[in-house]
């Protein structure tokens, strides 16, 4: 069965590329953390997530604004649409 001595073979080296990497990985984390060290700060990631501000809320007069905008809107269109009807035919 070739196949599966060849499978066996690609599986070996990627293996080998899998501890190379995770040797790099190491490396790289060491580096951080002497950096992290010299610089007496924290690595940007362990830092606990800002909490999401309250949620705002909008007055009952922004609101009636907003609604009498639309109906304004939706009633250009249609009058919009009613001339281009009448224009037709």
């Amino acid at each position: 069965m070739k196949w599966r001595s060849a499978i066996e073979t690609a599986l070996t080296e990627l293996k080998t590329v899998e501890t190379g990497i995770a040797r790099e990985l190491a490396d790289v984390r060491q580096k951080i953390a002497s950096l992290l060290q010299l610089t007496g700060g924290s690595a940007a990631g362990s830092a606990a997530p800002k909490k999401a501000g309250a949620k705002r809320q909008m007055s009952a007069a922004g609101r009636a604004a907003i609604a009498k905008a639309a109906k304004k809107r939706w009633a250009k269109h249609r009058a919009d649409k009613r001339a281009a009807e009448a224009k037709q035919g």
